[in-house]
C-alpha cells in the first residue's frame, strides 16, 4: 500500500511539473524564448549553488530581453520530451552553471547529455563550469561518452569556469567553441554591495574570529580530525575559530534566492576572516570583503580558478595547513581591500559573447 500511495504522490507531482510548464510556455508567447535548465528547487541545500540559481536570473534580465522559462533539474526527465516538442529554433536554451561537469556528479551530466542530445538542432549554452573526469575506469568512460554527445552537437558553446577546465573541454570537444569566465555569484558583487553596504564596509586591524567555511562532501580532502588540527592551531596563535559548511538547511524561494543568500553573506561578514576549501567560500569571502586563506581540494576547482583572483589582494592560497597563522598574520595588516568589477571585465563582456555565438551560430534541424 506505501509503495502504491508512493507511486501515485510521484505521479502527482510528474503532472504537476508538465501543467506548470505547459502555463509558463502560453505566457511566454510565440517567442523567440530562454529555457533556462537544470536550476535548483527551493529547497536544494548547497549554498553556493543556490547563490548561481540567484545570479543567473539577474545577468539575464540585464542583457537579453526575452521571457524565461526555467525547468529546475528534477523537472527535467519529466518536462524534458515537453520541451523537445514544443521548442522553436529561434529559442535559446541556458545550462546552469557550476561544479558538476564530468564524474564526480554523474547523474547530473548525464542529465546534461541527456538534455544536448535530445535538442540537437537548438542553440545551448552552458554557463560556467568546473570540467573535471577522474583518472579511472569510470572517469574514462564518462569522457568517451561525453565527447560522443557533446561534438555531435553543432551549435553549443561551452564556458569552463577555469582555465583548465577550459582545457579539458578544448582536448574533448574539437567541434565545439569553449571560452572561459568565473563564478557567475561574482556578477553579483553590485547586488551585494548596493544591500549590504555596511557589512562590506567594516574593517578590522586585529582578527580574531575565524569562519572555517570545509567541505562535508566527497570532494574534501579534510577529514573531522583535520579539521579540529585545523581550529587548535588557530586557538593557540590566539585567534577563535568556528567550522561551519555551506550546505544549509534552509528555503531558497524562486522569487527572491537572493534574499536568503544575503541572510549567510551577513553571517559570513561578522567573521575578522575565513579559511576555506570552497570555491564559494573563497567567493563570499570575495564579495563581503574578508581576508580568506584558500586551501587546497582534491581537483581543480578550487585551484585552478584562483587564478581569477590574482588582482584580489586579500585572498591568499597555502598548500599546508602550517601556513595559515603566517597568512593571516601578513593579510592582517592590509588597509584597504582591493578587488576587480566583476561584471565589467567579465560577465558584460560574457554576454557580448553569448550573443556573437547566437549571432553566428548555425540552427540544425530537429
Amino acid at each position: 500500500m506505501k509503495n502504491v500511495l508512493k507511486k501515485i504522490k510521484a505521479n502527482i507531482k510528474i503532472a504537476l511539473w508538465k501543467t506548470n510548464f505547459y502555463r509558463r510556455l502560453f505566457i511566454s508567447g510565440a517567442g523567440p524564448r530562454i529555457f533556462y535548465l537544470m536550476g535548483l528547487g527551493d529547497r536544494f541545500p548547497n549554498l553556493g549553488d543556490q547563490a548561481q540559481a540567484a545570479a543567473i536570473p539577474i545577468w539575464m534580465k540585464k542583457h537579453f530581453h526575452m521571457p524565461v522559462i526555467e525547468i529546475k533539474n528534477y523537472e527535467v526527465k519529466s518536462c524534458l520530451p515537453l520541451l523537445k516538442k514544443h521548442i522553436n529554433k529561434n529559442d535559446i536554451v541556458f545550462l546552469h552553471s557550476g561544479g558538476n561537469f564530468g564524474d564526480d556528479w554523474y547523474t547530473t551530466q548525464l542529465m546534461r547529455e541527456s538534455i544536448i542530445s535530445s535538442l540537437i538542432g537548438n542553440r545551448i549554452i552552458q554557463l560556467p563550469q568546473t570540467i573535471f573526469y577522474s583518472d579511472t575506469e569510470s572517469g574514462n568512460l564518462a569522457s568517451v561518452r561525453s565527447k560522443e554527445v557533446i561534438n555531435k552537437h553543432i551549435s553549443l558553446l561551452i564556458f569552463g569556469r577555469d582555465f583548465q577546465s577550459t582545457e579539458i573541454a578544448k582536448k574533448l570537444f574539437c567541434n565545439t567553441p569553449i571560452l572561459s569566465r568565473p563564478d557567475m555569484v561574482l556578477s553579483l558583487q553590485e547586488t551585494v554591495e548596493n544591500q549590504l553596504s555596511k557589512e562590506v564596509s567594516r574593517r578590522t586591524q586585529n582578527f580574531k574570529r575565524i569562519l572555517l567555511i570545509m567541505r562535508n562532501d566527497k570532494e574534501g580532502i579534510y577529514g573531522l580530525d583535520d579539521k579540529n588540527d585545523i581550529a587548535k592551531i588557530l586557538s593557540n596563535a590566539g585567534y577563535e575559530p568556528r567550522l561551519w559548511d555551506t550546505d544549509v538547511n534552509d528555503s531558497f524561494p524562486n522569487q527572491d534566492k537572493f534574499k536568503t543568500l544575503t541572510k549567510y553573506l551577513k553571517f559570513i561578514s561578522e567573521f575578522d576572516a575565513v579559511i576555506t576549501d570552497r570555491y564559494h567560500g573563497l567567493i563570499f569571502s570575495v564579495l563581503v570583503k574578508r581576508p580568506c586563506v584558500v586551501l587546497k581540494t582534491h581537483n581543480h576547482k578550487l585551484t585552478s580558478a584562483f587564478d581569477w583572483f590574482d588582482n584580489v589582494n586579500y585572498v591568499k592560497r597555502v598548500n599546508s595547513t602550517d601556513d595559515l597563522v603566517a597568512a593571516l598574520t601578513e593579510m592582517q595588516g592590509f588597509h584597504e581591500y582591493v578587488s576587480p568589477r566583476w561584471s565589467d571585465i567579465h560577465f558584460d563582456p560574457m554576454a557580448i559573447e553569448v550573443k556573437n555565438f547566437l549571432a553566428n551560430s548555425v540552427i540544425g534541424e530537429r
